[in-house]
């Protein structure tokens, strides 16, 4: 896990002492002191603050707090929501993993940084405090025989079910992103250890900590890569969705508490690497086979065993062209093609194929790179200290 976002509701959850780090300064009003507009207003709040700490070198989280309306009630609530990294919250980087038995020592430093900019709170605030969005990644430190740009130029071929975008951002020293929107999640893949050594502005995670290039000097790590995965669950509603769902119950509110449940981070992270790279489409831009031949005579040799004649030539030669096709091309390039001169109102009839093709070529693994990716995420083994120190 990575970067949350969790809401603290008001009143008597948290104290504010030190007023004048907001901007603009903080301060509360009763329901009856607002004008008659305010008191019709629908927006989400009325008045926003937000913490503007000194420098120092600890690290803090975003502080807004919100001034709303509980209309029911006739009264005004003020609700505190905090952003930051988890792993740097308490390690101070985030190519160390923080695991779910770290619960307490994260709730602890989480108040100690509030503190140290005059908020009051209690552990029991932050462990009951909502979950309005969460990251959950993992780190994989790649072999030498395995390089980042292969990684994820076979990962910029598959496509996803309401997918927003595919986007590929470049950088000049070679690095890459690859960002996979879809609806209200994101999958994110690139190289960490090449993105903490960026500036500021370049980097996919903007919040850099000194320390975090220290451990990449300390354990000499700038001759390696590391792959990167994140998950990001983006709005209230899918975390409460998605997140329930892998704590197994039903729909319902998220709190900071439940993230830490054990085996969860894997969950997440797991089944949502799975659910991409499984999709019948997906699975053909990523399988691995020695030759277009092989390929061939694996399609027609699958059709003979199930013994039926519903394979006519013509979709023999289809499927493998559809194969073919993904494979070279990349499913979503492949389906947008396709789709605008036969498929457009009638997807279902290719979705179909596709899924034909699927079921033929299931025995064919996958491309080495993604079988690696893929046996690491499933073993989820934490990257610690000890782990980068016996690096070789």
């Amino acid at each position: 896990m990575d970067t949350v976002i969790i809401k603290i509701y008001g009143p008597g959850r948290f104290k504010i002492e030190r007023k004048d780090l907001f901007v603009p300064e903080i301060s509360s009003r009763q329901f009856s002191e607002l004008s008659p507009t305010e008191k019709e207003s629908k927006r989400p709040y009325l008045r926003r603050f937000v913490l503007h700490p000194p420098k120092s070198g600890i690290y803090l989280p975003g502080v807004q707090v919100y001034e709303t309306i509980v209309e029911a009630q006739k009264n005004l609530r003020y609700v505190m929501q905090l952003d930051f990294s988890v792993p740097k919250m308490v390690y101070r980087n985030s190519l160390q993993e923080v695991s779910e038995t770290d619960r307490d020592f994260v709730f602890g430093k989480l108040r100690a940084a509030l503190i140290s900019v005059g908020i009051g709170i209690e552990i029991g605030s932050i462990a009951g405090a909502r979950v309005s969005a969460v990251h959950f990644c993992k780190n994989v430190i790649l072999p030498k025989t395995i390089r980042m740009r292969d990684v994820l130029a076979e990962l910029e071929k598959v496509d996803i079910n309401k997918t927003v975008d595919v986007d590929v951002k470049e950088h000049k020293n070679g690095g890459r992103v690859l960002n996979i929107y879809s609806g209200t999640v994101e999958r994110v893949f690139y190289d960490k250890i090449s993105d903490a050594t960026r500036t500021k502005n370049k980097r996919q995670d903007k919040n850099r900590v000194d320390h975090e290039r220290g451990i990449i000097d300390r354990f000499n790590l700038v001759g390696f890569e590391a792959f990167r995965y994140e998950y990001r669950i983006k709005k209230t509603q899918t975390v409460m969705r998605d997140v329930s769902k892998g704590l197994g119950r039903e729909y319902g509110d998220v709190l900071f508490s439940d993230l830490f449940t054990l085996g969860l981070f894997k969950i997440m992270v797991f089944t949502s690497w799975r659910e991409l790279i499984e999709r019948p489409e997906n699975r053909l831009a990523l399988f691995h086979t020695a030759s277009e031949l092989q390929l061939l005579q694996h399609i027609v040799a699958q059709i003979q065993k199930q013994g039926t004649n519903a394979h006519s030539l013509n979709n023999v030669l289809a499927y493998y062209g559809i194969a073919r096709g993904i494979a070279d091309h990349g499913a979503k390039e492949f389906r947008n093609i396709l789709s605008e001169t036969w498929c457009k109102s009638h997807p279902e009839r290719l979705n179909k194929k596709i899924e034909v093709v699927a079921e033929l070529t299931s025995q064919i693994p996958y491309l080495n790179n993604i079988v690696f990716i893929d046996e690491a995420i499933e073993k989820f083994v934490p990257i610690t200290l000890q782990s980068l120190h016996n690096l070789k």
